[in-house]
């Protein structure tokens, strides 16, 4: 007796679920959302988003919140590929060592033109 009431409720819960789901296949199709329009297209929208823009970069640069974003970016940079991320530590820093070596070994900066020729432009074109 137990177990034919516990069989009802099963059938009674799949013909609800059934239903349910007719009606979200077979129903009216959902009503489309409307856009707002964006209002850097409309006239003189486009100098607003501009200062906007240029106002919001300055509020992160002078915000402090660079170097929040940057730890974080290295703790997922570490958190997902270690030892990748400490090679390219010891990469960067092993190629800063010898540029620093170089360059007083030679007396000149790694980035300067050998034979202290600059590149001339135009020149056998």
């Amino acid at each position: 007796m137990q177990a034919d009431f516990v069989w009802r409720r099963i059938a009674q819960g799949l013909v609800t679920v059934m239903f349910t789901a007719s009606l979200v296949v077979a129903g009216p199709p959902a009503s489309k959302a409307h856009a707002f329009p964006n209002p850097c297209n409309a006239p003189g929208g486009k100098w607003v988003c501009k200062k906007a823009k240029d106002g919001a970069k300055w509020l992160y640069d002078k915000s402090g919140a660079d170097s929040v974003v940057d730890g974080v970016t290295e703790a997922v940079d570490f958190a997902s590929d270690p030892l990748g991320y400490l090679e390219e530590k010891l990469r960067s820093g092993t190629k800063g060592m010898f540029a620093a070596f170089g360059e007083e070994l030679t007396g000149k900066n790694p980035a300067d033109p050998k034979n202290g020729k600059t590149a001339e432009k135009g020149k056998g074109d």
